[in-house]
């Protein structure tokens, strides 16, 4: 079958039925596009490629699973963020969120942008108020993304004593963060 003359949906169809080639045809078609995507918020080109392979390959494994309620382009666009929003939460990289374009931000709508300034302010104050082996820690785990070992080698404590620093600032966080939108909490949690 000559893909390039198909459209997007017979394109999809061919893929839920198992066409290898029309699953490579769809990349060719979009992977620019959900690449660009992807750099609006992260800055790493190898994970915006990366996260741009998660999206087929998790088409490709859930092909015959999958019911489009709206066309393939704005399926795979709202893959591509999936994507991006799930590896900011288990990075759970603060300083890459803060640095998120705040267009990106403001795209969704200002009282989005205007919530995401004031979480990013709420959160500084709460790591702020944390202990401050607890901080250093934390700073080292999520800003540095540290493993526990080399945290634990830097500082000359126990890996133990890592994990417990790390699970008591989450936790707090994680109680101070109760208070904040419900939306928010996908960002970190």
């Amino acid at each position: 079958m000559n893909f390039s003359a198909c459209s997007d949906q017979q394109i999809f169809e061919s893929v839920c039925q198992g066409e290898e080639r029309a699953l490579q045809h769809l990349m060719h078609r979009f992977w620019q596009p959900l690449f660009k995507t992807a750099s609006i918020t992260m800055q790493d080109p190898e994970v915006c490629q990366e996260l741009v392979q998660n999206v087929f390959i998790n088409i490709w494994r859930n092909r015959e699973k999958i019911n489009l309620k709206y066309s393939i382009k704005t399926y795979l666009f709202g893959c591509i963020r999936y994507e991006v929003f799930r590896n900011v939460k288990k990075k759970m990289d603060y300083v890459e969120l803060k640095d998120l374009d705040e267009d990106y931000v403001d795209s969704f709508n200002p009282l989005l942008k205007l919530e995401y300034s004031e979480l990013l302010d709420y959160l500084d104050q709460m790591i702020n108020q944390l202990p401050d082996k607890c901080k250093e820690i934390f700073f080292l785990s999520r800003m540095e993304q540290l493993s526990h070992k080399e945290i634990a080698e830097r500082l000359n404590i126990s890996v133990k004593t890592v994990e417990n620093q790390i699970s008591i600032a989450l936790k707090r966080l994680k109680q101070g963060m109760q208070n904040m939108h419900i939306f928010f909490q996908i960002f970190f949690f």
